[in-house]
């Protein structure tokens, strides 16, 4: 049975990917991004003055991800260590699908998704309030307030990829290394647990005459280990708090509807909540509080500058992609 499901999964998919990458290498690639706009229309209605105020910056991100993805090796996009380029269930396990409003979102973690799950969740009819729905409740997959797109079946997967509007929100590639480092290895939410798990593997294999109580505690992981270790990872078995965008959401092969930026969150999360009309009924958490007196990227900025060099460029090099998909770059941090 399994084997069956991988191989009617391979086969839809595989046709599905071909289709993306022959639109992608299609002369007329402007008639390429208007279509799929228009299909978001089958679903819901714009007014003209919402529609305007995002169209400009949508399409340009669009087009800038498109032209980047021309350039790749299609090779490169495609599971490694399968045959016949067959793609596995697993490569959509980070999208959320909400059938009530036709909705998939990828979700990335460190990049407001805590906050973007409590919006489906209202939207849903699961909660009232956004800000009443507790973080652990949020990430915990048992209670089983969402639906994964890798659950759905190949036929279903394909159906929702092709009619369904597709989200996903971004953050600079530093700034979101950055803030995983300190949630995990310097902050106290899942602290034992990350310094368990990475925590004394990193200062076992990175640090020179580590001590017996950092061996055994995995405490006090620096953030050029922390890289160190981001470096010489397998991207393909990274923890989903450092995973890159490229292999979390794969949006060379999926055609994204809105593509959001964790810098103008607030604003663009406005913007998305009136295209889908739903800004009446839940509105976008504000953070009421932070425990940081300086910005994210002042943080960023002096975290990245402690690191050498050469150890800037080799994270460079691990995230390329994730930088040059979506328009950022490695000189805002430095």
């Amino acid at each position: 049975m399994v084997k069956l499901f991988l191989f009617r999964l391979g086969s839809l998919l595989s046709l599905l990917i071909l289709l993306v990458w022959e639109a992608f290498y299609s002369q007329n690639e402007a008639n390429y991004a208007e279509s799929n706009n228009f299909k978001r229309q089958n679903v819901y209605t714009f007014t003209e003055n919402v529609w305007k105020n995002s169209h400009q910056t949508q399409e340009q991100r669009k087009k800038s991800l498109i032209d980047y993805c021309h350039k790749r090796d299609p090779r490169e996009l495609l599971p490694p260590y399968t045959k016949n380029h067959e793609i596995p269930a697993y490569y959509f396990r980070n999208i959320i699908v909400n059938d009530n409003h036709k909705l998939l979102y990828c979700y990335i973690p460190k990049v407001a998704c805590s906050n973007w799950k409590r919006v489906l969740m209202v939207m849903n009819g699961d909660a009232a309030d956004p800000w009443k729905i507790k973080t652990a409740d949020v990430h915990n997959r048992s209670l089983g307030y969402f639906r994964y797109l890798n659950q759905y079946s190949p036929e279903e997967i394909v159906h929702r990829l092709n009619t369904y509007y597709k989200f996903l929100f971004v953050r600079h590639p530093f700034e979101r290394l950055v803030s995983a480092y300190r949630n995990k290895f310097v902050d106290s939410y899942n602290y034992t647990l990350f310094k368990e798990m990475y925590g004394r593997f990193i200062i076992r294999k990175y640090r020179r005459n580590a001590d017996k109580k950092s061996l055994k505690t995995g405490d006090g992981v620096s953030f050029s280990e922390f890289a160190e270790f981001l470096h010489n990872s397998d991207s393909e078995f990274m923890d989903w708090h450092w995973k890159q965008y490229d292999t979390l959401c794969h949006p060379c092969l999926i055609y994204y509807d809105f593509i959001g930026h964790f810098e103008n969150l607030y604003e663009e999360a406005d913007q998305l909540l009136d295209i889908l009309q739903v800004s009446d009924t839940v509105n976008f958490p504000r953070n009421k509080t932070s425990q940081y007196k300086l910005s994210t990227k002042v943080i960023a900025k002096r975290y990245l500058n402690s690191l050498s060099e050469k150890a800037r460029k080799n994270l460079y090099d691990k995230y390329k992609h994730d930088f040059e998909m979506f328009g950022y770059s490695m000189g805002d941090y430095l």
